[in-house]
């Protein structure tokens, strides 16, 4: 898949507990705390995504392993983002 055909997400664009300095990208109020790579691959896949794990390290915590997960394009990346939350919050309501 060519680089202008993918969005990458990173766990820290859509985790509450860091700021936006660290790489979070949405708002406080819309993020989760903590999502693993799971949880994002789960809830991609939930939305109807063909999400991919890559063991690359985050360019701001190179001194940290990291994964981050591929998506092919399709609507505006803010937006799956958004999504991605959302159902990861969702998800986390079911278990409890």
């Amino acid at each position: 898949m060519p680089k202008e055909d993918k969005y990458i997400i990173w766990p820290c664009y859509i985790d509450s507990s860091l700021s936006r300095n660290d790489g979070r990208k949405i708002s406080k109020d819309k993020a989760v705390s903590k999502p693993s790579i799971e949880e994002i691959v789960n809830a991609a896949k939930k939305l109807g995504f063909d999400a991919i794990i890559e063991d690359k390290k985050y360019p701001r915590l190179w001194f940290e392993q990291t994964k981050r997960v591929v998506i092919p394009k399709g609507v505006k990346k803010r937006e799956i983002l958004y999504k991605l939350a959302e159902e990861i919050n969702r998800s986390r309501q079911k278990v409890k």
